[in-house]
């Protein structure tokens, strides 16, 4: 559906093309931009003359780009931009809704809930208004596919599975590559609506639902796969019987699985790391990580972990199958023992003041007896981070929830008085936080983030917080306990390089995590000298999920009673 409704993301891409070529004198990057929009042309092309007008001239200039030849291309750009939008101010909502019509091969009379008289032609729009009309035609698709997939299911699902064919077959071809969909993925959240794509997802699901309550049989849908976690949010609010299964495998098994390496290892790094950086993507803190594909923020955010490490299906089968079970048939079996760990170190991360991540930690001694519970937290008679405000610190609090450092030296620091931004761009306003401050927010900060600021480093010791483990590991010295020797560890988020090496002197045999910490603590501490310790990625539901699949609608006697009464 992206390639036949969203075609404005091509024009958008040639759109920056132009500019660049009005600007920017480095003709390697103009290269390199051509041969970008050029596989994205080639996209939309396969589908159809939605490229309006852009032809074989544009697409030999874009694949042979040279000094002598880049104001032709400007001029050709500029020619079919002013072609688009004269004909796109021509258009009238009859006529949009006879193209839509004709996509799905129908004839019967459509009524949408929309003033028509607000989609008409008008020769003279400002770019105010002609950007009001476009927004006016993705409502228009959109209340036509809802309307479609809802009234002509059938033609809806053929339709779709048509398109889908073709994809497939280009792909197969490699006439399309899985780099490009990706950033056209990208291109879609970021230019029109991150949650477009759950959106056109969204109606195929309501198609194949009124074709089942047509038929009288049941209906479940898997989607595969979500990459962005706001698309997993999407649907987290539309459905309560939606659950997100996180499939697991290590990097060099997965790689062993696929013919071309080098391709999957390209997908790979694209999912997980930022853009041409060898750095993970973690926490959303740039328009990039909210748009793109971050898988390690869906791993946060799923309800069911998958074991996919071993080479056997009925491995993988049975997994599945007993939470598919589950969602049939809530409270069929118990929660294992890892699920029930797993939930309590889950619950425990919630009381955390951390504003950049909350993570829990429990401790079992090796009778499996719960010995001490954690989370990431300032040291205790400090005051959280989430409960600090930049303003009072600012403003030259006495209080005792500032330190006598962030009073005397980081309150006159530029890196916290304009914490945003620059010094310049604070000139007409002065009030960084003034956006959170109108929507009633409290204005929080990280002082690790502002001393490393300061400091010009990324140093990781600054962090006002005790870790999850480690603060696990200290309640033990503090209020006593048992050996903790041949014990386990279940942790929200895989130990530090410190944290790891406490594990170890501790004695733990054990680790369950279910996020995998960026560094290198499993082969540099766990897989080194004589104590084995044994690192498992979690298995199992979590969150809402556990709740919902282990708890019975009613009590299973009585639901016997009912059936064989």
């Amino acid at each position: 559906m992206i390639f036949i409704f969203e075609k404005i993301i091509f024009f958008n891409e040639v759109r920056k093309l132009k500019k660049l070529l009005d600007e920017c004198n480095d003709f390697s990057k103009i290269q390199s931009t051509c041969s970008q929009v050029f596989e994205l042309y080639k996209v939309f092309k396969i589908f159809g003359n939605y490229t309006q007008g852009y032809d074989k001239e544009f697409e030999n200039l874009l694949l042979n780009i040279s000094e002598d030849n880049i104001d032709e291309l400007k001029k050709l750009i500029e020619k079919k931009r002013k072609l688009y939008e004269e004909k796109f101010k021509k258009e009238s909502y009859k006529k949009l809704i006879k193209k839509l019509k004709k996509l799905f091969n129908i004839n019967d009379d459509i009524k949408l809930n929309f003033n028509k008289n607000e989609y008409r032609k008008n020769k003279n729009l400002s770019n105010d208004e002609l950007k009001e009309k476009f927004d006016y035609s993705i409502e228009i698709t959109n209340l036509f596919l809802e309307h479609m997939a809802k009234n002509h299911s059938e033609k809806f699902i053929e339709w779709y599975e048509r398109y889908d064919i073709v994809i497939k077959k280009k792909r197969e071809k490699e006439e399309i590559t899985v780099d490009t969909l990706q950033n056209i993925g990208d291109l879609v959240r970021n230019s029109i609506d991150i949650f477009r794509i759950p959106t056109y997802t969204n109606f195929m699901i309501k198609a194949l639902r009124a074709k089942s309550k047509k038929d009288k049989s049941s209906c479940y849908i898997v989607i595969d796969s979500l990459k962005n976690p706001f698309e997993i949010v999407y649907f987290k609010e539309k459905y309560s019987a939606y659950y997100t299964f996180s499939i697991h495998a290590k990097d060099e098994i997965i790689y062993k699985r696929f013919n071309d390496e080098m391709e999957i290892k390209a997908i790979h790094k694209k999912e997980i790391y930022k853009l041409d950086t060898e750095e993970q993507k973690d926490s959303l803190d740039s328009e990039e990580d909210f748009n793109s594909q971050n898988i390690i923020e869906c791993i946060q955010r799923s309800d069911i972990y998958i074991d996919n490490n071993k080479d056997k299906k009925d491995s993988l089968y049975k997994q599945i199958f007993k939470y598919l079970s589950l969602i049939v048939h809530p409270g069929l079996i118990t929660p294992s023992k890892d699920e029930t760990i797993m939930q309590l170190a889950l619950n425990a991360k919630f009381n955390s003041g951390c504003i950049s991540r909350q993570v829990g930690a429990v401790v079992l001694n090796k009778h499996d007896s719960v010995k001490s519970v954690g989370w990431n937290e300032v040291p205790e008679g400090q005051i959280p981070c989430n409960l600090r405000s930049h303003g009072e610190l600012l403003n030259n609090s006495q209080l005792l929830d500032y330190s006598l450092y962030e009073k005397q030296k980081i309150r006159t620091e530029d890196a916290f008085k304009y914490i945003y931004k620059t010094k310049k761009e604070y000139i007409k306003d002065k009030l960084p936080y003034k956006i959170s401050n109108e929507k009633g927010l409290p204005d929080s900060f990280c002082f690790k983030q502002i001393k490393n600021n300061i400091d010009g480093n990324k140093n990781q010791v600054y962090t006002r917080s005790l870790h999850a483990e480690e603060n696990a590991f200290l309640q033990l010295a503090k209020y006593g306990n048992t050996e903790i020797i041949d014990g386990q560890l279940f942790t929200t988020a895989s130990p530090c390089f410190l944290c790891a090496k406490k594990a170890y002197q501790l004695g733990i045999r054990r680790v369950v995590y279910i996020e995998a910490y960026p560094d290198i603590s499993n082969d540099q501490i766990f897989a080194c000298g004589f104590k084995e310790t044994e690192i498992i990625h979690f298995r199992g539901a979590i969150g809402l999920a556990y709740q919902k699949l282990y708890e019975p609608m009613f009590s299973y006697k009585d639901e016997l009673k009912a059936i064989n009464m």
